[in-house]
């Protein structure tokens, strides 16, 4: 299974200073963050963000639309008009045929369970031969605070696409894994009713308190919460590494969410016995979390930067609501061409 092209389109960004200028963050939230900055759409759709970069991803790989045999959209927030799909619009747009289409709701780690979905789609006939996999998000809302609406990272807009194929690539995906802990379903809702929908009772996402009612009414001690995430983790990557006949010191770089840098530390790069330059912190402080397409837009990053070359083995690693924590190993062909020419972002 090899990855053929990334595409990526990513908005202007706005410094962290203007947040804080603007008073949407205090300066010692900002500090504790570490982000720099974030890119914000305005009112760029985000189906139109995933179709750029869907499109910059086929061009990139010579890849003919007609020839997908599944599109796969990855979203964590609202996407369009009520009982509206926005994978057709891709479809459509694109020229992908009549490829099977599916949205995919997993919170920021859904790329993965797509990627899971898309390798098991290829492997199952022999007329499968390319998936697209695309996420974006848009985070400009009411009901939405990018700056304040999680207690671990500030929200950036933008989009990411990758390209599967059974044909060769110039990466090839070694090994993926994931594992759901069902058990903390409930902290990312906190007391909140499931019916009605919170969204049409107009209500704000509040993260930090839904995760406090939680540890209020369950009487989870949060020590132990971070002790299972962490064990998780490991077990998920070690059995990443196995698949893939690797260990942590043949490991190049790892893509994980971006997150505060206290966050990143704690939930990756100690667990992990790495140090932060490691992994993708000092790119992702420059665009905060992204959704869904965090990992593929580092990975795009580090192949124009220069970074990844032939031999390299990338992790990628992700958690979401769930619990859900993700694990993907690659290994780099070659550099693409694409990658030589294209300025740094």
């Amino acid at each position: 299974m090899f990855i053929s092209a990334t595409g990526v389109h990513l908005p202007d960004r706005v410094p962290v200073e203007w947040a804080v200028a603007q008073g949407h963050l205090g300066e010692t939230e900002a500090r504790r963050y570490g982000i720099t900055g974030v890119p914000i759409a305005g009112e760029l759709p985000a189906p139109e963000m995933a179709l750029r970069a869907s499109r910059q991803a086929m061009r990139r790989a010579g890849q003919d639309p007609a020839a997908l045999s599944l599109l796969l959209y990855v979203s964590t927030w609202y996407q369009g008009p009520h009982s509206w799909s926005p994978q057709f619009y891709i479809q459509r747009h694109t020229g992908a045929g009549q490829a099977t289409a599916a949205e995919v709701r997993q919170g920021c780690m859904g790329l993965f369970s797509a990627c899971e979905l898309a390798a098991a789609h290829l492997m199952a006939a022999p007329e499968h031969t390319a998936s697209l996999i695309t996420a974006a998000d848009n985070y400009n809302s009411p009901l939405f605070d990018r700056w304040r609406s999680s207690p671990h990272s500030l929200f950036g807009d933008g989009a990411c696409a990758l390209l599967l194929t059974r044909n060769t690539g110039f990466a090839r995906l070694e090994s993926i894994n994931s594992v759901t802990l069902p058990q903390y379903e409930e902290r990312h809702r906190g007391s909140a009713p499931l019916f009605p929908p919170a969204v049409s009772l107009g209500t704000k996402v509040d993260l930090a308190t839904a995760k406090e009612q939680w540890f209020s009414t369950t009487g989870t001690d949060p020590r132990e919460l971070a002790t299972t995430m962490a064990r998780t983790l490991l077990e998920v990557v070690d059995k990443t590494l196995r698949e893939a006949s690797l260990d942590m010191s043949t490991i190049t770089r790892v893509a994980f969410v971006n997150w505060s840098e206290e966050r990143v530390r704690e939930r990756a790069a100690v667990p992990l016995g790495l140090p932060m330059s490691r992994l993708t912190w000092e790119y992702g402080r420059t665009i905060g979390h992204v959704g869904a397409s965090d990992q593929v837009l580092s990975l795009d990053h580090l192949l124009v930067s220069g970074e990844l070359n032939a031999g390299d083995n990338l992790l990628l690693l992700g958690t979401g609501p769930g619990a859900n924590i993700a694990c993907m190993a690659v290994r780099i062909l070659h550099r693409p061409r694409w990658a030589e020419v294209e300025d740094v972002r």
